[in-house]
């Protein structure tokens, strides 16, 4: 199983990490392992987050922080496609 990141999603990850953090180590670091640990759990659960209109994509919002996760399964594959920040979500 093999988890990869579409370079313009990699850059948003690391875009919306540093500028929802303002700069606050501590948090991006948090906010980093969060998400990380969430696409993680992909692997295990092949149904996680939300069916999208397009076939075969799915959002899954990462607990405890403000992103969401766009992602394809290519077979026994994960793609990354995207990563967006949802300012409706609140901190646990």
């Amino acid at each position: 199983m093999n988890i990869t990141w579409r370079p313009r999603a990699a850059d948003d990850f690391e875009q919306l990490i540093a500028m929802a953090t303002g700069g606050n180590i501590a948090a991006a670091s948090r906010d980093k392992s969060l998400v990380e640990n969430g696409i993680l759990k992909l692997v295990r659960f092949k149904e996680l987050g939300r069916k999208t209109r397009r076939v075969g994509v799915r959002e899954m919002a990462i607990e405890g922080t403000p992103y969401v996760v766009v992602n394809r399964r290519l077979g026994e594959d994960i793609l990354i496609l995207r990563l967006f920040h949802n300012g409706n979500a609140t901190r646990v």
